[in-house]
C-alpha cells in the first residue's frame, strides 16, 4: 500500500490518475470497487482473463502478455490460496501492470519502481479517495470500512492516512 517515505514523483501521481480515469470509465460510483465490473470494462479494449492459480504461497499473482501473429492477449493469475483481500489486492495490482505496459526484462531494470506504479495504482483501485471520503464521514471506523471495501484493517488504515483522514 501506500507509503509517503518513498516518492515517485510523476509516477505516484500519475498512478493515481490513472486508477481514476478507469473508476469513472468503469462507472464505478460506491465501495466496495467491483473488479468484475472493472475487468469488463478493461475487455473492451483488452482481450484479457483473469484465472485462479495455485501458486503455492510464495507467488501472489502474475499478469501473462502473449502474443501471436496477428493477436495479443494477457492473462491475470492470482493465488487462489490467499485470502480473498489479498486476491482482490494482486488483481487490482496486476491491472495496474497492465495499463501501464510494464514488462519484465532480464536486466530487472524499473522492477522496482514499476511495483512500486502498480501497488500505488492497486490502493487507489479498490479505495478511491474521493468515495473513501465519503464513507468515511459516515463511518469512521477501520473494521467496517476495511469490511465495505473488502481490504485488509491495515489497508484501509494505510489508505485512511495517506487521504489525511487519520492523523499518525
Amino acid at each position: 500500500m501506500e507509503n509517503d517515505s518513498i516518492n515517485l514523483g510523476p509516477r505516484k501521481t500519475g498512478a493515481k490518475n490513472l486508477a481514476k480515469k478507469l473508476i469513472k470509465d468503469a462507472k464505478v460510483a460506491e465501495a466496495p470497487v467491483s473488479l468484475q465490473k472493472i475487468i469488463e470494462h478493461l475487455q473492451l479494449s483488452y482481450k484479457l482473463s483473469v484465472q485462479r492459480v495455485d501458486f503455492g504461497t510464495e507467488v501472489s499473482g502474475l499478469l501473462i502478455k502473449c502474443k501471436t501473429v496477428d493477436d495479443e492477449f494477457h492473462t491475470i493469475g492470482f493465488n487462489e490460496n490467499h485470502p480473498w483481500c489479498r486476491r482482490r489486492f494482486t488483481i487490482a495490482h496486476e491491472i495496474g501492470h497492465l495499463l501501464f505496459g510494464h514488462v519484465c526484462d532480464k536486466n530487472g531494470n524499473n522492477a522496482v519502481d514499476n511495483e512500486r506504479e502498480s501497488d500505488i495504482f492497486a490502493a487507489e483501485l479498490l479505495i478511491p479517495t474521493a468515495i473513501l471520503k465519503e464513507d468515511f464521514k459516515k463511518t469512521p471506523n477501520i473494521p467496517e470500512l476495511s469490511k465495505l471495501y473488502r481490504v485488509s484493517a491495515e489497508a484501509m488504515a494505510i489508505r485512511l492516512g495517506d487521504a489525511r483522514l487519520l492523523k499518525w
